[in-house]
């Protein structure tokens, strides 16, 4: 992407924010994208189940967009921690939906480190929660659209500027990627809950 259009998509994603709520909307959605990002800076933030199908996810994503390297790789998980999250800041006091095992085809009993050592079973959860973050968000994200679209473009131009180097393009963080993978992590979120069994904070989430 050239520089002249990252300052186009730049400039479009501040018109969209100003656009979608009053300035106490945008102070409240920016305190939740503050919170989340003190939250995804915990390296124990996902559990093994979920950081495994979050990897899965990202070698899947890269591939597909023939994006190689460390750097580039991090940066998609970055993203999706971000999303995770997010949610796990707005789960309480915005009383969002939650999921069962049942919902991501865990059939009980179940072993979270035992399914996490499992390629077959990753690799299915791993589209399991693809389809719940692409056509299913709405049964767990209830949030109103402007308020969602806000956030949306608030963590676009902040994780643009956290992540973009030499090796990751602006094009590789467009904000259709940036959504795709934040509702990705927010998804996985459900799954720890559902293997929790509760939507409550995790002990280890900071």
């Amino acid at each position: 992407m050239s520089e002249r259009a990252r300052r186009q998509s730049r400039r479009q994603t501040r018109v969209e924010l100003h656009r979608s709520l009053s300035g106490a909307g945008r102070a409240w959605v920016m305190e939740v994208w503050q919170a989340a990002q003190v939250r995804a800076a915990n390296p124990l933030l996902l559990g093994p189940l979920t950081t495994a199908v979050g990897t899965n996810f990202v070698e899947s994503h890269a591939a597909g967009q023939r994006l190689g390297g460390k750097e580039a790789k991090d940066a998609l998980f970055t993203v999706i921690k971000t999303g995770y999250a997010s949610r796990a800041v707005l789960v309480g006091p915005t009383i969002q939906p939650s999921l069962d095992a049942s919902s991501f085809r865990i059939a009980a009993p179940f072993d979270g480190d035992q399914l996490a050592n499992d390629s077959a079973a990753v690799g299915e959860l791993r589209e399991v929660v693809r389809s719940i973050a692409s056509t299913g968000f709405d049964s767990v994200m209830t949030l109103p659209r402007e308020v969602w679209t806000s956030y949306v473009a608030i963590a676009t131009l902040r994780l643009q500027r956290q992540l973009a180097s030499s090796t990751v393009t602006w094009r590789e963080l467009h904000r259709e990627t940036i959504e795709g993978l934040l509702r990705y992590g927010y998804v996985l979120r459900c799954l720890d809950e559902a293997l929790d069994g509760s939507p409550k904070p995790r002990a280890d989430a900071g």
